[in-house]
């Protein structure tokens, strides 16, 4: 038989082995019959030579057979290694082989309560850093501009030029980040601050405007409640413009809905804790809420900005307000003070 022939044979036997590997029946029973049709026309007369044409054949079969699980099990070998790559991304998986995994998963959990421990001791000595500075807790704050002291708030007014004549602040006494997260005695006396405030302004023929702003920025901050007191003739604009500035506020494509409406309901009963935020009330009507998801569209002069707007002020007013002097300061504690007197409800 000559070397060509023998050449196609071999090659057939390879194909009908791969076909067979792969599970290709049909391929397969084609390849066979076409294998066995080519050994008979070849009329092998030789039967030594036929014997080294089987060898070579087996041989090839073989090489074909060890080259496609070769192949597989790398495949196989890869997969493995991709998914043990994603599955253990630190360190300290480097060594893990499937035997030991139990004792791999007891040592994760140690790593995470270790990280998790690190995390808390982290927050907790950034929330005392931020308490032990804080400008707003009673045992620092400038005591000449505190009016009221009660049992868990006071009421100041602030150091800085007022945007509006009576302006003024409800802060409590400890530090505590937001009125979500405040005591319960903290929020009714808040509550009942509001309500004398309320009462006080009515008669004076303004209303009042009370906004909070907790944002990730200033997270451990002192929570404050800025109570602004608006001419009767404006007032009723206070709540359009504020509607209109949250709304527009954020993309529109925000996830969380971009005003809530606090009918009948308090802040603390509506939002989650820890979730920044912007509140407004207008005296004893409801007001709105918002979760701020930038940073960047609520700034600190958010409030002021809007009221600016309304009473049409200077934008240095709320951007920049002026430091006043002492002087100035002591004038407008003793003229708030005689408004308030008759409303204190802190008595001695």
């Amino acid at each position: 038989m000559s070397k060509e022939k023998i050449e196609d044979l071999n090659e057939l036997g390879a194909k009908l082995i791969k076909a067979e590997l792969l599970g290709d029946e049909e391929l397969a029973a084609s390849l066979r019959e076409r294998l066995d049709n080519a050994r008979k026309s070849s009329q092998i007369e030789e039967p030594q030579f036929n014997q080294t044409s089987s060898k070579i054949s087996k041989k090839n079969e073989n090489y074909n057979r060890e080259k496609f699980h070769k192949h597989k099990n790398r495949r196989h070998e890869d997969q493995e290694a991709k998914m043990f790559k994603r599955n253990y991304k630190y360190d300290e998986y480097d060594d893990l082989n499937y035997d030991d995994y139990a004792t791999t998963s007891t040592k994760k959990m140690k790593n995470d309560f270790k990280f998790e421990k690190k995390i808390e001791n982290k927050i907790e000595k950034e929330e005392k850093r931020t308490a032990e500075n804080c400008p707003y807790c009673f045992e620092n704050t400038q005591k000449h501009l505190v009016i009221s002291i009660g049992k868990h708030c006071y009421l100041s007014l602030p150091s800085t030029e007022s945007i509006v004549e009576g302006s003024c602040m409800i802060v409590p006494m400890s530090h505590c980040y937001s009125s979500v997260t405040c005591d319960e005695d903290v929020w009714q006396e808040i509550e009942m601050y509001k309500k004398v405030l309320i009462e006080m302004f009515d008669k004076r023929r303004c209303e009042c405007v009370f906004y909070e702003m907790y944002t990730s920025e200033n997270k451990y901050g002192h929570m404050i409640i800025e109570c602004v007191p608006l001419g009767m003739n404006v007032s009723n604009l206070a709540p359009i413009y504020f509607k209109k500035a949250i709304i527009e506020s954020e993309s529109e494509w925000s996830t969380n809905k971009k005003l809530i409406e606090l009918k009948d309901k308090t802040i603390r009963n509506t939002l989650p804790k820890n979730v920044a935020y912007f509140t407004v009330s207008f005296g004893n009507d409801t007001g709105f809420a918002h979760i701020i998801e930038k940073n960047e569209a609520y700034p600190s002069h958010f409030a002021k900005e809007v009221i600016g707007g309304i009473v049409d002020l200077d934008p240095l007013s709320w951007m920049r307000p002026r430091k006043e002097s002492f002087s100035e300061q002591s004038k407008k504690v003793i003229e708030f003070s005689k408004w308030w007197k008759p409303y204190e409800f802190n008595k001695c």
